[in-house]
């Protein structure tokens, strides 16, 4: 097992996510990922689950909305990601994308969803995670629902070099400098609070791991083309962080993948992401029409 204790989060948990069945899953390293389960839709629709991944810095309160508001729906299963300060990990863990992505095999198989439909959704980082497994056979969703895959990993060129020679301690004291950063680099308030949040809240020990192994190294272009299934990639053109054009690229290389412009990063972390999948949902079932590509 993982070596320490939980962690207290520094964050006041709303009373939604305490609703939540918080299961710790060992994985392939013996280190333990969080896992919130949603279990109990009030309006039941399509007898299909969903399986939630955050990206790099995201922290719950960034999707709440988007979850609960599934949640009315679908059984919903929160992942939150090694990086995260929830994790437990082992003293040497991985944390390069093409073996950490093993986590989400592991649980797969403890929610066993295996043997049921499911979907995933996925942002940034975790949207790499699930194309390798794809890739590699080691997941069976019917569906996913891409929102800004990292199918490559960018940072400031300099920043790897740095986090490889700064401890942990020191980086914290770059908070102050990154958001002053996403201020200058954002224009939507929301967008700028929670990321903001993420920072005061992300365990820089642990994503400086993560960083330094994938950033400006890591290259999923390869593999696109064994993406098997339906899959939906959703573009916003109005922000800044995730360029459009890019993402674009991205959905023509995925077989069977339609390419969605949401408009604003807010657009796709809200409720038209949520009824987006509702859509989606009703053409795996086949009571509606593929979707088709939209670009604004």
């Amino acid at each position: 097992m993982a070596k320490g204790k939980k962690k207290t989060p520094s964050y006041v948990k709303s009373d939604f996510e305490l609703s939540a069945k918080e299961t710790y899953v060992e994985s392939f390293d013996e280190s333990n990922i969080r896992v919130l389960s949603f279990e109990e839709p009030k309006e039941p629709k399509e007898d299909i689950e969903v399986l939630f991944i955050a990206g790099l810095l995201s922290v719950f309160q960034r999707w709440e909305k988007v979850v609960k508001e599934l949640n009315q729906h679908y059984k919903v299963h929160y992942v939150e990601t090694r990086e995260k300060s929830s994790s437990q990990l082992i003293k040497r863990a991985e944390f390069k994308i093409e073996i950490m992505r093993k986590d989400l095999a592991y649980i797969e198989k403890h929610l066993d969803l295996d043997k049921r439909k499911y979907i995933t959704i996925t942002s940034s980082m975790a949207g790499a995670m699930v194309i390798e497994n794809i890739a590699h056979d080691d997941i069976t969703p019917i569906g996913n629902i891409f929102v800004g895959p990292g199918v490559e990993i960018h940072f400031p060129r300099g920043v790897p070099l740095l986090l490889r020679f700064l401890p942990p301690f020191l980086i914290t004291a770059w908070k102050p400098f990154i958001r002053w950063w996403l201020r200058r680099k954002l224009v939507e308030p929301e967008q700028l609070k929670q990321y903001t949040r993420s920072i005061d809240e992300a365990d820089f020990a642990k994503m400086r791991k993560c960083i330094i192994k994938n950033a400006n190294r890591y290259n999923a272009w390869d593999i696109l083309k064994d993406i098997k299934g339906r899959s939906i990639l959703i573009g916003a053109t109005k922000d800044k962080l995730h360029e459009t054009e890019f993402s674009f690229n991205v959905a023509k290389a995925i077989p069977n993948c339609t390419f969605i412009d949401l408009g604003t990063n807010k657009a796709a972390h809200d409720t038209p992401l949520v009824e987006l999948t509702i859509e989606f949902m009703q053409e795996l079932v086949g009571t509606r029409p593929k979707l088709e590509e939209k670009i604004l």
